[in-house]
């Protein structure tokens, strides 16, 4: 469990960080802000925490995606993911009610529909945002993103193989300067850690609209994404020209990858 300290200076410098960028509204609010540093230093339960979090949702205080104090910790505070994971499943389980609005508020449904649609628009943008701005300090966060997103299919609470798809698309089928190219290798790493059978299993459904690499491939023979992902793995696993992790990453994927292979079912 991280320190008070920790945590508390985290929301403050991230409130600061985005305050310029956003209305107020649409900002996590202070109730909101408590309810998870209430919660992470164990002052409350996860229950108590999903509650108190709701509030101003539900009293229409905030209008903003209710998600976004909750992932943007995971990537910041990439040590309590397993807590806000909890948090996100006791959210879920909270009875549908009504905001003083009249909308019905439906957390076991639309409420985790609502996540994958807010962390695909957030998810993307860093995408975008990286591409542009190649050594920013946000590569290291959005790999602990990426991470958080396949722990949370792994758990059920994402049902969608988009991030799936398109982190191996990335990495693996691109072509990426080297510096953008280390952080997609760490950040499909990462998520492979946690979905690598559902990588391989939606790999073989053979739907997916191929890269430049994998075009290139193809024009001298038939390739299967999975053969061709693997092999990508194992080239920039001895590419010299980029950073030691992200090799060693290459690598560490390429295990995990013959290891889903092998599991699978004939």
């Amino acid at each position: 469990m991280p320190s008070i300290g920790v945590v508390d200076e985290w929301m403050d410098n991230f409130v600061a960080e985005w305050a310029p960028e956003y209305d107020p509204r649409d900002l996590p609010s202070a109730s909101e802000q408590k309810a998870v540093s209430d919660y992470l230093h164990g002052r409350i339960s996860v229950e108590e925490a999903a509650f108190a979090y709701t509030r101003d949702t539900i009293s229409g205080q905030t209008s903003g995606d209710v998600w976004f104090l909750i992932y943007h910790i995971a990537q910041g505070l990439p040590e309590v993911q397993d807590r806000l994971i909890e948090l996100i499943r006791a959210i879920s389980a909270l009875p549908d009610e009504s905001c003083d609005s009249g909308k019905e508020q439906l957390w076991s449904t639309v409420t985790l529909r609502d996540l994958h649609g807010d962390l695909c628009d957030y998810w993307e943008g860093q995408v975008d945002y990286i591409r542009a701005h190649p050594a920013t300090t946000r590569r290291r966060a959005f790999v602990d993103l990426t991470r958080f997103i396949a722990r949370l299919r792994s758990e059920g609470l994402l049902t969608t193989a988009y991030f799936s798809d398109v982190v191996m698309f990335l990495a693996l089928e691109t072509e990426e300067s080297l510096q953008v190219l280390d952080t997609w290798l760490l950040a499909a790493a990462r998520h492979l850690e946690w979905a690598v059978q559902d990588v391989f299993a939606e790999s073989q459904k053979g739907s997916a609209i191929p890269g430049p690499l994998l075009k290139k491939a193809r024009e001298h023979g038939d390739v299967s994404r999975w053969q061709f992902w693997k092999s990508r793995m194992a080239v920039l696993g001895d590419e010299d020209c980029l950073s030691q992790e992200a090799r060693n990453a290459a690598r560490s994927s390429l295990a995990r990858m013959l290891e889903a292979e092998s599991a699978a079912p004939p």
